[in-house]
């Protein structure tokens, strides 16, 4: 099997898997949008990651499947369309695919610290852990992506009217740019210290969730949805870490090395693209762990499949037998928001 080959077998791979994931985001982001959801800063964080995660996976497919699709017959129409299709989105949409990689990292460093706040510091929570606060973190998080990843486009440059060039990761010409800006800056801000924060939130989170299990034995319904919410973020946010391992390990690689492995060894690029695989593959998998660990999530999710309106702060009235002669009263219950 040759490169081209290769590629093109890993872009059909993709591609159903990219598909999924777009349903599934547009899935959760319908139900983090609904009023009991938005109550909940965690369900604020989780849509405006859907969101994220949507747009990721949008500009995720023409960089990395569409240019190595068979969409046309002619082998000089085939070669040409390659080189101009793959120089444009590597110029101008890469960029843009590591702004909202950097959102959707960065999200999940805000949830972690949510859900450490929560349960290692519930007096706090209900100051620290409003929306406004959460909205204000996001927007920070959004301008902070953005600046953080303007300089990459500056990295490539198009020459010949369709191929691209390398410009400022030219390791000869511009040696301190590859260094400072594409090496240290991104292990530290893409991986070092966000894995460092989630790793030190989660830690603390989990004993203290073995603690309340061993201390408490009869938790209260909505202390064990609240459990049920921590453990899902817990999964979430593991998982995430796991997926961006080996991207880091690469970037490790190619800091010691002083130079791109994936130009080099045809072994290097089937792991570029494994790292690649997995981070579509988190992405697109979020949906699954939410309708698995909430049953607030998967209980709306019905009612949308099911067109029914759903709305938790609508009074309902229950007839109930009373007193011995039979007559019934009206009770007056009020639905009270799950945890999410």
């Amino acid at each position: 099997m040759n490169r081209y080959e290769f590629y093109e077998l890993k872009s059909w791979m993709y591609l159903p898997v990219i598909f999924i994931g777009l349903l599934g985001n547009f899935a959760s982001f319908l139900v983090y949008r609904t009023a009991p959801m938005r109550k909940s800063t965690v369900g604020t964080l989780l849509l405006i990651l859907s969101l994220i995660d949507i747009l990721l996976l949008i500009l995720i497919t023409p960089i990395f499947v569409l240019v190595f699709l068979p969409l046309w017959e002619d082998q000089w129409q085939k070669y040409s369309f390659h080189m101009s299709f793959f120089a444009y989105s590597t110029r101008y949409v890469y960029p843009l695919c590591m702004m909202t990689k950097s959102c959707s990292l960065y999200l999940m460093v805000l949830i972690t610290i949510e859900r450490w706040i929560a349960v290692c510091r519930p007096l706090q929570a209900k100051v620290l852990c409003t929306n406004r606060n959460t909205l204000k973190a996001g927007i920070f998080i959004i301008i902070f992506s953005i600046v953080f990843n303007a300089p990459r486009f500056f990295d490539y440059k198009i020459g010949d009217g369709y191929l691209s060039e390398m410009w400022m990761l030219d390791t000869e010409k511009h040696w301190w740019y590859f260094m400072f800006y594409f090496i240290i800056l991104s292990v530290i801000f893409d991986y070092a210290l966000p894995f460092l924060i989630m790793t030190i939130a989660n830690y603390h989170v989990i004993r203290a969730l073995q603690e309340s299990d061993e201390v408490i034995t009869g938790l209260a319904v909505q202390k064990r949805k609240d459990q049920k919410t921590t453990v899902m973020l817990l999964v979430v946010t593991i998982f995430f870490a796991f997926c961006h391992l080996f991207s880091m390990f690469l970037k490790l690689a190619e800091s010691m090395f002083g130079g791109f492995l994936t130009q080099t060894s045809f072994y290097w690029e089937v792991f570029a693209e494994f790292t690649i695989f997995l981070i579509i593959f988190h992405t697109s998998s979020t949906f699954f762990i939410y309708y698995g660990f909430s049953e607030k999530f998967r209980t709306i999710f019905h009612d949308i499949i099911r067109c029914r309106p759903r709305s938790d702060d609508v009074k309902c009235s229950t007839y109930l037998p009373v007193n011995s002669s039979g007559a019934t009263s009206e009770v007056k219950t009020r639905k009270s928001p799950a945890s999410v």
